[in-house]
C-alpha cells in the first residue's frame, strides 16, 4: 500500500481520501483553510501533519484537488515541497485549474525527479463518496500505470488523452458544453411554469425526446422542486467555463455564440454562486 499525501478535503476531496484509506493506503493531511476536512479525514485513520515537508517527505503520492491556479500553485512552489519531496514520487494533479498551471506543476516537478499526471475528475460528489469519479487524464502511460492503485480506490474510469494539459482543457470543455445545456434546462422549465403544464408527465416526455440529456435527468428535478443544495455549486461551474473561454479565446479564428452568451448568464448568477448549478433556473435575464 501507498503512502499518499492529499490536499484539498473539500466536499470532493474528503470522501475521495475517505475510500484511500478504506483500501488500505496511508493518508496524510494537513489543515489549510479549514480544519473540518482534515479532522474528518482523521476520524477516518488519516495521518494529521502540520506542514508541507512533513506531508510529502518519503511520500508515494501527492495528490491536489484545490479549488484553484493559486491554491495549487501554493503546493508545487513552495521550498517546502522544492527540498521535501522524494525522487520518483508521482503527482496526481486533479484539480479543476488552467492547463497553464498543471503544466506549471509538471516543469517544477521534472528537474527533482517528480513524475506529474494532470488527472482533473467529473462527476458530482455522491460519485466522489462512491469511488465512482472519471479521470480526464494526461501524462505519460508508465506513470498511470503506476498511479493504478491509488486510482482505482476513488475512480472507475481513466481516460488517458495525451500531454499533460489535456485534461485540464478537456475537462473545462466538457462542463462549458454542460453548463450551456444546464442553460437551456433552466430555460425550459421556466417555459412550462409559465405554462402550467405537469411537470412530472413533461419530464418523462422529455427524457424519451430529442431534448433529453444528462443535465436535464439531473437537474430539471431539482428546479421543480426548488431544491438548489449544493452537489456541484454554480461558482464552481463559473469557474470551469471561464477557463474554457480562456482557452478559446487563444484561438481568434473560433467564435462561439452559445457559450459566450451561457457564460454570461452564469456571471449575471452571482448571488448563486454557493447554491448548486441548477440554480441557473432562477436568472430569467442578463442583468443589464
Amino acid at each position: 500500500m501507498a503512502v499518499v499525501s492529499f490536499f484539498g478535503l473539500g466536499s470532493m476531496g474528503l470522501p475521495m481520501a475517505i475510500n484511500l484509506l478504506n483500501a488500505g493506503h496511508e493518508v496524510r493531511v494537513m489543515v489549510h483553510r479549514s480544519a473540518a476536512g482534515p479532522e474528518e479525514a482523521a476520524r477516518h485513520g488519516a495521518v494529521m501533519k502540520s506542514s508541507v515537508k512533513d506531508m510529502v517527505s518519503g511520500a508515494d503520492f501527492v495528490v491536489s484537488v484545490v479549488p484553484d491556479d493559486r491554491a495549487v500553485l501554493d503546493i508545487y512552489e513552495s521550498e517546502e515541497f522544492r527540498q521535501s519531496v522524494k525522487r520518483g514520487c508521482l503527482v496526481l494533479e486533479m484539480s479543476s485549474c488552467t492547463p497553464g498551471a498543471v503544466r506549471r506543476v509538471e516543469e517544477l516537478c521534472r528537474p527533482l525527479g517528480v513524475r506529474v499526471l494532470d488527472a482533473p475528475i467529473t462527476g458530482a460528489r455522491p460519485k466522489a463518496v462512491a469511488g465512482t469519479l472519471v479521470v480526464l487524464g494526461a501524462g505519460k502511460d508508465e506513470d498511470f500505470d503506476d498511479a493504478s492503485p491509488v486510482l482505482s480506490a476513488m475512480t472507475e474510469k481513466v481516460f488517458r488523452l495525451g500531454a499533460v494539459g489535456t485534461g485540464k482543457t478537456i475537462k473545462a470543455m466538457t462542463n462549458l458544453l454542460g453548463a450551456v445545456n444546464l442553460a437551456a434546462v433552466g430555460e425550459f422549465y421556466r417555459f412550462a411554469r409559465a405554462l402550467g403544464l405537469d411537470m412530472q408527465t413533461l419530464a418523462e416526455v422529455t427524457k424519451e425526446s430529442a431534448g433529453g440529456s444528462t443535465q436535464f435527468s439531473r437537474n430539471f428535478g431539482r428546479m421543480v422542486q426548488g431544491d438548489y443544495a449544493p452537489l456541484f455549486t454554480l461558482g464552481l461551474m463559473l469557474k470551469d467555463m471561464e477557463i474554457a473561454m480562456k482557452c478559446a479565446s487563444e484561438h481568434p479564428e473560433l467564435h462561439m455564440p452559445l457559450a459566450e452568451c451561457a457564460t454570461a448568464l452564469f456571471r449575471s448568477a452571482s448571488n448563486y454562486a454557493d447554491e448548486d448549478c441548477s440554480s441557473i433556473a432562477r436568472v430569467d435575464a442578463l442583468k443589464e
